[in-house]
């Protein structure tokens, strides 16, 4: 088995551009599909973060029908009506977004023991707290606000108690939107009888699987999936040319292996193995360049996505082993994919057919 190896590697060896091609062509492959779906996770993970701090997808919320805001007298009817919900202003300062919240009614459970340990009489009263990253917290330095560093807080968010986000958003009586308990009082009236009570009309949203912003944002990630999936069929179309032109070049040295008693299950295992070894140095390449792809292009789709959504996406890339693993499989099937014809052809291959037909 070794001399059919060395047999086999010999042609590499004479042919180094071919082989350079065919793992240069999977590893831009794997790179370009694997940076594009790391962009889209670290999004993802980012409207996750920002969705668990404020409850999406597990409690349903009260809007304003006009897509406005809710007068704070609605929300004080709401409550002497027996409704449990809980305040909730949003907006953006100095670039950041801020969210106020009332931690005393939020069903979410938003305690100061999960706002990093802070006082509960600092966060409600005074000039109050501002919990978040210690790159997010520049944008509130001249809030007035003590500043706490929070490092699971929603990339490019600050958490401060709803009097303190009013002040600063110069939204003074207005809420964004109100946050229902997922177990009402039994007394609660029914929305339809508050309306003669109410300032403006409300809406109420049932709470969904993803969040607004994953919702907003599909049809982006959608074309930036598209993207990676065409530059992937582009390496592996390279890939598949240089392994297409390899094996018809090999013909004449299979032919003579198999004339020799080689047989042919054999040799398409080891042949198979080869490619298995390019494949996966491929990926390790691959994936490390489609980090830094991933990295150089994360700012500018982070900017893209808080100018067209207001999305907030961390703008720096954190990965699991999990994608690395993902890239070597890509590459592998991708080498599957551009090495089945070459192998079905082998296969069919006589051993007195012809070396160049």
């Amino acid at each position: 088995m070794l001399v059919v190896f060395q047999a086999l590697w010999s042609f590499w060896r004479r042919a180094p551009m071919q082989l350079f091609t065919l793992i240069a062509g999977l590893a831009l492959s794997t790179a370009l599909w694997s940076g594009v779906q790391a962009i889209n996770a670290e999004a993802r993970g980012s409207y996750d973060a920002a969705a668990a701090t404020l409850g999406e997808g597990q409690f349903a919320r009260l809007l304003a029908a006009d897509g406005g805001t809710i007068a704070q007298a609605d929300y004080i009817v709401l409550r002497r009506a027996g409704w449990a919900v809980s305040p909730v202003v949003t907006g953006r300062y100095n670039g950041a977004q801020l969210i106020g919240i009332e931690p005393l009614t939020m069903p979410v459970g938003l305690s100061p023991v999960q706002l990093g340990g802070g006082d509960i009489a600092g966060f409600l009263t005074g000039a109050g707290q501002i919990f978040g990253r210690a790159e997010t917290l520049d944008s509130f330095a001249n809030s007035g606000a003590a500043l706490i560093v929070l490092p699971t807080a929603p990339p490019g968010t600050g958490l401060a108690d709803i009097a303190v986000a009013q002040r600063l958003l110069g939204m003074q009586g207005q809420i964004s939107h109100l946050t229902l308990a997922a177990a009402q009082p039994s007394m609660q009236v029914p929305l339809a009888d508050l309306e003669g009570q109410l300032s403006g009309a409300l809406v109420l949203q049932q709470p969904s699987d993803e969040s607004d912003l994953e919702q907003l944002t599909q049809s982006f990630h959608l074309n930036l999936t598209a993207f990676g999936l065409l530059a992937f069929s582009v390496g592996i179309f390279i890939t598949h040319g240089a392994v297409g032109l390899a094996f018809e070049q090999r013909r004449p040295m299979v032919r003579t292996l198999r004339a020799l008693g080689v047989p042919l299950g054999r040799l398409m295992a080891l042949m198979a193995a080869e490619m298995a070894v390019f494949a996966v140095v491929a990926g390790i390449g691959g994936a490390a360049l489609g980090y830094f792809i991933a990295a150089a292009l994360l700012p500018d789709v982070a900017a893209t996505l808080r100018g067209l959504y207001g999305a907030e996406v961390s703008g720096t890339l954190t990965l699991s082993p999990l994608w690395w693993l993902s890239a070597l499989v890509v590459s592998l099937g991708g080498a599957a994919l551009a090495a089945v014809g070459a192998f079905v052809s082998l296969a069919r291959m006589g051993v007195l057919a012809s070396a160049q037909p």
